[in-house]
C-alpha cells in the first residue's frame, strides 16, 4: 500500500523525513538546551499517526470513521512513549513533544483541562487508541523502514489503558511543576515543528543561505555624512563610547543598556553595537547571531528600516541581509522574486491558477512569506507587538519565530514604551531566553525605565556628561487645567511669533477639535497627525511634514502620541498635555532636535480638561492613575525644568513607578505561563485598550475600489481541496500589504453609529464604502475618521 501524507500525492515517508532533517537543521543553528536528537525525532515522530487506513482512507476518498482518522493524539503517545525509553530524565522536553506534535495542527488551550482524563477532550481521544495501534500494526513493515527497530514495541504498549495512565501521570507532574521554562522548552518545539512542516510543504529550507556583517559597517557609513550639525561633535563622542564599552563588556554581559538624550545618533550607535557584538561572538564560538532590532511603533519603523537599509547598500551587502515585519509588511521583490501584481495578472485568467506557472509562483510567494514571518534573516527590524507575540502567545503561527530569539542579539528600541504591568513577566522572560538560550538585548532609550536594572549601561561613564551638554530645551510646568476648546488661554498665546511648533493631545477627538479651531484663528500652514488616518496617509503627512521643516516653513502640527517615539521631527516649540513623564520628555525630543540657534526650545507641560465632562482631565481617557499621578508627584511645585535636568528626573520617576509598579503587576500573565494555561495567555495584549475597537477599511480612492474588487474576487474562488484554499490564501497575503495602508481601528460605539458593513472576504473588518453620501462627514482626508464621541486613542 502507498501510505500518503497529503494531496496531491506526497509519500508520508518523504515528508516525515523532511520535517525531521529540517527539525535537525534549525537545531543546529540554535542555542537552546535540547538535546538535537530530540528535536529530530520531535519532527520524525509527528505524521507517525497518518500510517492507519482511517487516515488513508479519509484523505483519499473523504471517509470519516468518528475521529479514528485523527492522526495528532496517536503521534504524540508514540512519541512519548519511545522518547520515555531513551531520555527518562529529560521531563520537560517530553513533556514539550507530546504537545508540539498533539498540536501540531490546533492551538494548545488550558492543559489543566485538557491534561483531565474525567474531561471529554482526553477521553474522546483515548477511545480511540486501541484501533488506531492496530492499524499501524499492519502496517509494521513500513514503520521500520524509516524508524528505530524498537518504534513496533512502543506502539504495541499502547494497547495497554495502564500505560497510557502512566503517561498522563508524568505529564501532569511535569505541568505542575510550576517553572516557566516548561512553557518557552514547550513553545520551542511546537514552533519548530509547526515552522519545518510547512516548510516542507512550500519547499523551503530550514535556513537562508547566512552572511557575515562586517563589524565596522556603520562606521563606514556615518563616515560619509553631512557633519554640518551643531551636536555634530558631541554625537560621534557618543558614538566612541558605546562602541568602546562593547568591545571591551559586550561577552561579558547579557543585557546592555543604551540610555542617552534623542536626536544624539542611537539608532546607528545600537545597531553598530550589535554589529560588532555579533562578529565578537562569531570569532569565540563561530556561530552568526540573528540581529532583531524592535521599535513600538509602525510609525517609526519605516524609518529605522531606511536608515539601516542604507548601510547594508553601502556595504554593498545584498538586501535580503534584511527583513521588515510588521502587520503592513510585504515581502519584497528582492526576496519573492515576485511582485503582488504579478500575481493577479493570473487571477485575471483562472485557468492559469491551474497552470505548473502559477503553482510555481504561488510557491515562491508563500516560501517569501514564511521567510518574513519566521525572522529568516540576518537583521529583522519589528514591532514590540509582534516580539510579545512571539513571547507571550498560544497561536502555533506565532511560536514559529521563538526559536529565532535563541542566540540572537535583540535590540529593544524606546523601551520605556512596555507598560510598566508587563515589567515583570517581561524580565522574567527575557531572563530565561538570556540565561538557557544565550540571547542577548541591548535596551535603548532617552527614558530609561527601572527595567532590567542590572542591565551594563554602554554611555558610562559619560552618560550624565550628554543629558548635561545637551541643553537645546526647557519644560515649563504650567498646573492650572484648561478647558481644552479655550484655546485663546492654552495655546495661542505660546505660539505667537514661532516659525513651527507642535501640540500633542491625549485623544483623537481633542486633537481634532484643536485642529479645527487653529485653522480658523492662526495663519499657520497646518497639519494633523493620528492613527485616526489611514497609514497611508499618516506616512505621507510626515514625509511632508519634515520637508516643511527642512524648507523654514510657517508649520504647526497638531498630533496625538503616534509622533512621540522617534518619529524624526524637529520643532521650535511644543506643547504637550498632561502624560507620564517619559512620554512628556519624548514629545520634548521633537523640540529643537538638532540645537538650532542659542535659544532653547520651550516645551510646555499644560493640563486639559473635558468640561462636558465636569471637568475630566483628558489624560485619564488612556493613561493608567499610576502613571499620571506619579508624574504629578514629581512635576509638583516645578516650575521651569532645563534638559539636562531630565535624566535625573526620569530616573526618579521610574524609581517611584517601580515601588508603585509592584503592586501593579499583571501577575496573572505569570501564572498563566507556569500553569499552561494558554487559553489566558491569548487574552495577553500589549496594547490593551479601556475601550474595544474594531478594523475599518477605508475606501478612499480608485486603488482602494480595486482591492475591494480583488476581495470580491477572492470570494469567488473555490475552496474544496487544500490547494484551492492555499491559492486563496496566497493571493490574499499577496495584497494584505496595500489593504492595511487603508485600514484604522475605531472605537466601536463609533463605528456602530457609523452603520458600516464587512468587508468581502475579510468579514473581520468593517468597511466604510467610498459611494456613501456621507462618506466625507465620516473620514476626512485632513483628520482621518471623525470621532462623534470621546474616546481613548489607539495605535499601532
Amino acid at each position: 500500500m502507498k501510505y500518503l501524507a497529503r494531496l496531491p500525492e506526497e509519500l508520508l515517508s518523504f515528508h516525515i523525513n523532511k520535517v525531521a532533517k529540517l527539525m535537525k537543521e534549525m537545531a543546529t543553528s540554535s542555542q537552546v538546551p535540547i538535546d538535537s536528537e530530540i528535536i529530530k525525532l520531535t519532527g520524525l515522530f509527528h505524521d507517525i499517526g497518518k500510517y492507519t487506513e482511517y487516515f488513508q482512507e479519509h484523505l483519499l476518498e473523504g471517509k470519516s470513521f468518528g475521529g479514528k482518522e485523527r492522526h495528532s493524539f496517536i503521534s504524540a503517545l508514540i512519541a512519548y512513549e519511545f522518547l520515555g525509553n531513551i531520555y527518562p530524565n529529560a521531563k520537560q522536553e517530553l513533556f514539550g513533544a507530546f504537545t508540539a506534535i498533539r498540536h501540531h495542527h490546533s492551538d494548545p488551550q488550558d492543559f489543566g483541562v485538557e491534561l483531565n482524563d474525567t474531561e471529554p477532550v482526553w477521553y474522546q481521544n483515548v477511545r480511540h487508541v486501541k484501533a488506531q495501534v492496530d492499524s499501524l500494526l499492519k502496517a509494521s513493515d513500513e514503520i521500520r523502514a524509516i524508524y528505530p527497530q524498537e518504534i513496533v514495541e512502543a506502539i504495541s504498549s499502547l494497547k495497554s489503558t495502564h500505560n497510557i495512565d502512566e503517561i498522563l501521570e508524568k505529564l501532569r507532574n511535569v505541568l505542575f511543576s510550576g517553572n516557566i521554562s516548561l512553557y518557552f522548552t514547550t513553545n520551542f518545539l511546537l514552533g519548530m515543528l509547526v515552522d519545518a512542516d510547512i516548510r516542507a510543504v512550500i519547499g523551503l529550507k530550514a535556513n537562508e543561505k547566512r552572511h557575515e556583517i562586517p563589524e565596522d559597517i556603520v562606521d563606514r557609513y556615518i563616515n560619509n555624512l553631512p557633519k554640518n550639525s551643531p551636536i555634530y561633535p558631541l554625537r560621534q563622542e557618543f558614538y566612541r563610547t558605546v562602541i568602546n564599552n562593547i568591545q571591551r563588556l559586550g561577552l561579558e554581559n547579557k543585557f546592555l543598556s543604551l540610555t542617552a538624550p534623542t536626536g544624539i545618533g542611537k539608532t546607528f550607535a545600537g545597531f553598530s553595537a550589535a554589529v560588532r557584538l555579533r562578529s565578537m561572538i562569531n570569532k569565540e564560538t563561530g556561530r552568526l547571531p540573528r540581529i532583531i532590532y524592535v521599535l513600538p511603533f509602525t510609525s517609526i519603523i519605516d524609518q529605522n528600516f531606511d536608515e539601516i537599509a542604507k548601510v547594508i547598500k553601502h556595504a554593498g551587502l545584498p538586501k535580503n541581509v534584511l527583513l521588515k515585519h510588521h502587520f503592513r509588511a510585504s515581502p519584497s521583490e528582492s526576496i519573492s522574486g515576485l511582485k503582488a501584481e504579478d500575481a493577479w495578472k493570473l487571477l485575471e485568467e483562472e485557468s492559469l491558477l491551474r497552470e505548473r506557472d502559477a503553482q510555481k509562483l504561488i510557491k515562491h510567494y508563500e516560501q517569501a512569506h514564511t521567510r518574513v514571518e519566521t525572522w529568516d534573516g540576518e537583521v529583522v527590524v519589528t514591532t514590540f507587538v509582534r516580539f510579545y507575540e512571539t513571547l507571550f502567545t498560544n497561536r502555533r503561527s506565532e511560536m514559529r519565530r521563538l526559536h529565532r530569539l535563541a542566540g540572537s542579539i535583540v535590540i529593544l528600541d524606546e523601551v520605556q514604551n512596555i507598560p510598566v504591568e508587563y515589567w515583570e513577566a517581561t524580565e522574567e522572560a527575557l531572563k530565561f531566553l538570556a540565561e538557557k538560550w544565550d540571547a542577548r538585548f541591548i535596551l535603548m532609550t532617552a527614558t530609561r525605565p527601572a527595567f532590567v536594572p542590572e542591565a551594563y549601561e554602554l554611555t558610562e561613564p559619560r552618560k550624565k556628561h550628554f543629558f548635561k551638554i545637551l541643553s537645546r530645551t526647557a519644560l515649563y510646568v504650567e498646573n492650572n487645567p484648561y478647558d481644552y476648546r479655550d484655546i485663546e488661554s492654552w495655546l495661542l498665546p505660546k505660539i505667537d511669533g514661532v516659525q513651527s511648533f507642535m501640540v500633542v493631545m491625549n485623544t483623537v477627538r481633542a486633537a481634532q477639535d484643536v485642529y479645527q479651531m487653529l485653522k480658523e484663528a492662526s495663519d499657520f500652514d497646518l497639519c494633523f497627525l493620528s492613527a485616526s488616518l489611514i497609514p497611508k496617509h499618516r506616512e505621507a503627512r510626515i514625509k511632508d511634514i519634515r520637508k516643511s521643516l527642512k524648507n523654514g516653513a510657517r508649520i504647526g502640527l497638531v498630533a496625538t502620541q503616534v509622533v512621540e517615539a522617534g518619529v524624526d521631527l524637529d520643532f521650535d516649540l511644543v506643547v504637550r498635555d498632561l502624560a507620564p513623564f517619559d512620554s512628556i520628555v519624548q514629545a520634548a525630543g521633537r523640540c529643537n532636535r538638532n540645537a538650532r540657534g542659542e535659544n532653547k526650545g520651550r516645551v510646555f507641560l499644560v493640563k486639559l480638561i473635558n468640561p462636558e465632562e465636569h471637568g475630566r482631565r483628558l489624560a485619564t481617557y488612556i493613561y493608567d492613575s499610576v502613571l499620571i499621578g506619579t508624574t504629578e508627584e514629581l512635576l509638583q511645585n516645578q516650575g521651569i525644568i532645563p534638559e539636562k535636568e531630565y535624566l535625573r528626573q526620569v530616573e526618579e520617576y521610574f524609581h517611584k513607578l517601580r515601588m508603585e509598579g509592584r503592586k501593579a503587576q499583571d501577575k496573572n500573565l505569570l501564572l498563566s505561563l507556569k500553569t499552561m494555561k494558554y487559553d489566558e495567555v491569548a487574552m495577553f495584549d500589549l496594547l490593551s485598550q479601556k475601550i474595544f475597537q474594531v478594523p475599518v477599511f477605508v475606501e478612499l480612492d480608485e486603488e482602494a475600489e480595486a482591492l475591494i474588487d480583488k476581495l470580491k474576487e477572492l470570494e469567488g474562488l473555490p475552496t474544496k481541496t487544500y490547494d484551492d484554499r492555499l491559492k486563496r490564501r496566497a493571493m490574499f497575503k499577496a495584497i494584505a500589504p496595500e489593504i492595511w495602508g487603508y485600514v484604522i481601528n475605531i472605537p466601536l460605539k463609533v463605528a456602530q453609529g457609523a452603520g458600516l458593513e464587512a468587508l468581502p472576504y475579510a468579514a473581520s473588518f468593517l468597511w466604510l464604502r467610498r459611494e456613501r453620501l456621507d462618506f466625507g462627514d465620516l473620514y476626512r482626508e485632513e483628520t482621518g475618521f471623525v470621532r462623534k464621541i470621546e474616546h481613548g486613542a489607539f495605535f499601532l
